[in-house]
């Protein structure tokens, strides 16, 4: 199995009391240090510097990808400090402590129970929210009187773990772009009393969960590899998750830890299709169009999906150019023939590279991103 570390993604865990900005920095120059050239990193779905938990990144190349990963909703756990007032809603910028009564378990589920489907809410001052250009949170430090617009966040759902007073844990799933201290801040007004987090982590990142993904990897650092200039290793043999150890200093003291590495065809939002036969043109960044029967495939009505995915079990392709990876198929119903649309957008392999494609009935091909290395 060959990894190209030159671009990756990959699911990492930041710790508390750090930036996500300065969090994906030191693992910059920790990858700097172990010999993987890194020239730009980046990462998707900030979280508070009090928060700890799963942080998706890209390194070089892949820092395009992050916009196009499939991470609709997240999930989270919570604890509410019942009684603490702070002007962030966390354990930063506090206020005072007051003494709250102890709650009967109905009325804490009663404080919950609407908190569910869509809900709007105005984020809070201390985030990443622009205003006139301006990241909210440093006009929340000076002092200064604005307002963000209403935001709709769903949730999909809310459960309380344990109430130990004055702690409230709870966990819950919402759509990308909530905040969760909002969401402490409404089950608190619901109690009647002040109260904000003081303890906050992102188990899941869309389907990814990096415990989960930690205990089934195998670092690549312990394995039998050949390194080419760090840049393409071999594994002796596959392994589930990859992962890499990657030592970094963080105010003056040694830290360590784990880079989980993704499949970019399981986390992408778009359906996988193989176009080898357009590898050439593809990576030139030349017009292509299409084989009609590829387009017919692809825009087929009234197809039932079983059908799909039965033709695609039994043969592995659709035709000769087209080739979905069961698993994928499973998981995203590949070739939703049901949606009757124009176009259609892909995660194009060419073999030589990846492409983000959109594909028009008429078989134009319009390149969203391309020339994606392979990892």
């Amino acid at each position: 199995m060959e990894i190209n570390l030159n671009s990756f993604l990959a699911l990492s865990y930041k710790f508390p009391n750090i930036s996500s900005f300065n969090f994906t920095n030191s693992i910059k120059h920790g990858l700097k240090s172990i010999g993987i050239p890194v020239k730009k990193i980046g990462f998707s779905g900030t979280l508070d510097p009090f928060a700890h938990g799963s942080l998706i990144i890209g390194v070089n190349s892949y820092t395009k990808l992050l916009s196009h990963i499939k991470k609709d909703y997240k999930t989270y756990r919570a604890t509410i400090f019942l009684g603490l007032e702070s002007d962030s809603l966390d354990i930063e910028n506090i206020i005072n402590i007051h003494e709250t009564k102890v709650f009967t378990e109905s009325k804490i589920k009663d404080a919950i129970k609407h908190i569910n489907g869509n809900i709007t809410y105005k984020p809070p001052k201390f985030s990443a929210k622009h205003v006139n250009g301006i990241r909210s949170y440093k006009l929340a430090k000076i002092q200064k009187d604005f307002e963000l617009k209403e935001i709709t966040t769903n949730v999909k759902y809310l459960n309380i773990i344990n109430y130990s007073h004055p702690f409230l844990t709870f966990e819950t799933c919402i759509s990308e772009g909530g905040y969760v201290r909002s969401i402490g801040e409404m089950i608190c007004n619901n109690l009647n009393i002040k109260g904000s987090l003081c303890f906050l982590e992102r188990t899941k990142e869309g389907e990814l969960c990096y415990k989960y993904m930690l205990n089934e990897s195998k670092s690549i650092l312990d394995s039998k590899i050949l390194c080419n200039g760090s840049k393409n290793m071999i594994l002796d043999k596959d392994f589930k998750n990859i992962s890499i150890n990657v030592p970094f200093m963080y105010n003056g003291i040694m830290q360590n830890t784990k880079l989980i590495l993704l499949d970019i065809k399981n986390i992408i939002k778009y359906d996988t299709i193989k176009l080898m036969k357009y590898a050439i043109k593809a990576h030139n960044g030349a017009k292509i169009i299409l084989d009609s029967n590829i387009c017919n495939n692809i825009f087929q009505n009234n197809i039932n999906n079983k059908h799909d995915k039965e033709c695609i079990a039994k043969e592995n392709i659709i035709d000769k150019y087209i080739t979905c990876d069961n698993r994928y198929l499973h998981k995203n119903k590949c070739l939703n023939v049901n949606n009757r649309l124009d176009n259609k957008i892909f995660l194009a392999d060419f073999g030589t590279h990846f492409g983000i494609i959109k594909i028009f009935q008429n078989g134009k091909v319009e390149y969203i991103l391309n020339r994606i290395d392979k990892c």
